[in-house]
């Protein structure tokens, strides 16, 4: 099983770079930011050389980000911000390394610097922009984690009632809120506690509230919704996007990255 993730991981790789490529040519074409003046076959070289360059160095911290806005509920935008705020530091000592006669030159860290700097971070994170709207918005990273065998869906009617299950999450709740937890959701700094009947809003973060749901089986299918298994009571195509319908008609989207994870786990 572990080959054949890794394959696929690396021919999304192979994919994205064919794509980062062809926007290096356009640029090379295009001759932006004064290259034109450059002779053809050296600006071309130019720009897809410093643009695969730069996915090198992008992609890995676009990642990371990823993961610190799911640990801490960061928003989108702020992470993507940072992560292209630092990726574009070490590409611009590269490009102004080159550009120096591969060489180093103290008076290229004045105003030079800050210039090509802010160029990077644009560039990067107009890339960054379009491979979003071309491949979703999920990443694939998790794709590497490894799938159980899979089994029979377990989708309840709604016919059947939930049993509540006792867990750690319900003694931060109000009095009386005894009823059955089918989902967690995020908002803002809060995550919104759902029942069937009524939700509840708690100050604290999504990986700390999924850690007091024991011994409530559930799963993580978006980086801002967690859900109980027995919940589910069907599901909702719209386009590629898929949503999990839960009892009291709450609809939950599903990342692209775990729709495959909850098909080989049964729950869908």
């Amino acid at each position: 099983m572990s080959g054949n993730i890794r394959k696929i991981s690396m021919k999304w790789i192979a994919v994205e770079l064919l794509v980062i490529a062809l926007i290096g040519l356009v640029f090379g074409f295009l001759g932006p930011f004064g290259t034109y003046a450059m002779p053809a076959a050296l600006r071309l070289a130019y720009w897809v050389g410093f643009i695969v360059i730069g996915y090198a160095i992008f992609r890995p911290i676009s990642i990371s980000a990823g993961w610190l806005r799911e640990r801490i509920v960061m928003p989108f935008w702020a992470a993507e911000l940072m992560a292209t705020a630092i990726a574009a530091l070490p590409l611009t000592f590269l490009i102004g390394f080159a550009i120096s006669g591969m060489r180093y030159d103290p008076s290229f860290l004045g105003d030079r610097f800050l210039i090509l700097y802010l160029q990077c971070a644009v560039i990067g994170f107009g890339i960054f922009l379009f491979m979003r709207l071309l491949f979703g918005p999920d990443g694939t990273e998790k794709e590497s984690e490894p799938l159980p065998d899979r089994k029979p869906s377990t989708i309840k009617p709604e016919s059947v009632k939930i049993e509540p299950v006792q867990t750690k999450l319900h003694d931060r709740l109000p009095p009386g809120f005894s009823e059955a937890i089918i989902a967690l959701g995020v908002e803002d700094h809060y995550v919104r506690v759902h029942s069937a009947e009524r939700a509840e809003m708690l100050l604290m973060r999504l990986s700390d509230a999924i850690g007091e749901m024991e011994p409530l089986e559930g799963m993580q299918i978006h980086r801002s919704w967690w859900v109980a298994r027995d919940a589910i009571t069907g599901t909702k195509r719209e386009g590629r996007n898929l949503r999990l319908t839960l009892f009291g008609g709450l609809e939950v989207p599903v990342s692209r990255a775990y729709v495959t994870k909850l098909k080989h786990s049964g729950w869908i």
